[in-house]
């Protein structure tokens, strides 16, 4: 029998959610940028200690990803998990919440990113940046911008099916684990409904949904689905600390360090790494009642983070594709300290950009949960039980 169970985040916990947020977000940009801007490590000429920490520092993207599952997999995860046991699991209300945190950035994300994408390799692409016609390599462009600008890739991108039926829409690659995210908050719910459920007809709907999207998604999303679990596994044991902050911090430290020298061949191995640790820092900070310095600056950042992660790239490549045709900047320059200057006025208009759009979007979050609940009013409020049937 299980009962019911309240989860409670701790002050610091919260701080720290924020914190992680927006520094994982920053974390993705700078990278997208660093590899527009400059020449990869090994083309640089003479780089000092100072020069190797700036690439050793803006390397980490795709870590934090995995720094945003675990997030993800806590506070949504978790959420569903808590009212599971609770039994106040509601499917509508779940879903209105999730497609209007999803989609209310995303839907504006495409349609900028594609106006964006469409002027830039119409009118801009002299760099050949939108068609992979630019001589040297980029790491970050590995596919035809200008080719996956087109209807059925953007109805595949709708459909959060990018990167399982089709590519990303546009240039805006950073939308691949937007699928992820999605697939993880339908599979999810279905996966605990089959642990917590008590009814034999509904556990068997929710194997066969399950199974179903198992078989609809290839593995590296599937793979990637075990870090968001393990937040969500980590959301439900909250409140029973497993190592103290002093130990876990270190070892996330050493899992980013791991991943980013690529100390460790094995496949998906670094990501767990990182995946774990973190899950065990957040786990580290219950039972701190105090706060981390900055936390309301931390608010801030962390409330458009979202708009940040989906929206900078096309910006990026459009401004820098600009430049260019103008005779104002080179791709992929050394490193110079009036380059790195530069770096940082793009990054601040970057922010200045994302910080518009989540002003139309995020922050109307809570007037479109509301819209979309007054449009569903006939929709049936299913409620899950626990096993325990109260």
């Amino acid at each position: 029998m299980i009962t019911k169970r309240t989860f409670n985040l701790q002050p610091f916990q919260s701080d720290l959610l924020d914190l992680s947020r927006w520094v994982a977000a920053l974390l993705v940009v700078v990278e997208h940028l660093r590899s527009l801007m400059f020449a990869d490590y090994g083309v640089q000429e003479r780089l000092r200690v100072g020069g190797k920490a700036f690439y050793f520092l803006t390397g980490f993207g795709h870590s934090a990803v995995m720094v945003f599952f675990v997030m993800s997999g806590f506070l949504v995860g978790g959420k569903v998990l808590e009212r599971l046991v609770n039994g106040e699991f509601c499917w509508r209300k779940y879903g209105i919440d999730r497609i209007s945190r999803l989609y209310l950035v995303y839907l504006l994300a495409l349609l900028l990113g594609g106006t964006f994408d469409y002027f830039g390799s119409h009118y801009f692409n002299q760099f050949g940046i939108y068609n992979e016609t630019f001589p040297g390599h980029i790491a970050v462009i590995q596919q035809n911008f200008a080719q996956n600008l087109s209807g059925p890739v953007l109805m595949v991108n709708l459909a959060m099916c990018q990167t399982i039926l089709g590519p990303v829409f546009g240039s805006n690659g950073p939308m691949w684990s937007l699928a992820n995210e999605f697939w993880y908050y339908l599979a999810g719910p279905l996966l605990f409904l089959v642990i917590f459920e008590s009814k034999i007809a509904r556990r068997i709907l929710g194997i066969i949904g399950l199974l179903g999207i198992i078989w609809f998604l290839p593995a590296s999303i599937l793979i990637y689905a075990l870090v968001w679990l393990l937040g969500a596994w980590f959301y439900f044991i909250n409140g029973r600390k497993l190592l103290p902050l002093w130990v876990s911090l270190p070892l996330f430290i050493i899992s980013f360090s791991i991943a980013r020298l690529q100390w460790v061949a094995i496949p998906y191995l670094p990501d767990f790494l990182i995946g774990i640790s973190f899950a065990l820092v957040i786990n580290s900070a219950t039972g701190i009642s105090q706060r981390i310095s900055g936390r309301n600056w931390s608010q801030t950042l962390a409330g458009f983070s979202y708009s940040v992660y989906l929206c900078h790239f096309p910006f990026l490549v459009f401004l820098l594709s600009v430049m260019f045709r103008e005779g104002l900047f080179d791709f992929q320059g050394q490193l110079t300290p009036k380059r790195v200057v530069i770096f940082l006025l793009i990054l601040l208009l970057a922010y200045a950009w994302s910080f518009l759009i989540s002003l139309a979007t995020e922050r109307q979050t809570s007037r479109v949960r509301g819209w979309l609940d007054r449009q569903m009013p006939g929709v049936s409020r299913y409620q899950t039980r626990s096993s325990s049937g109260s």
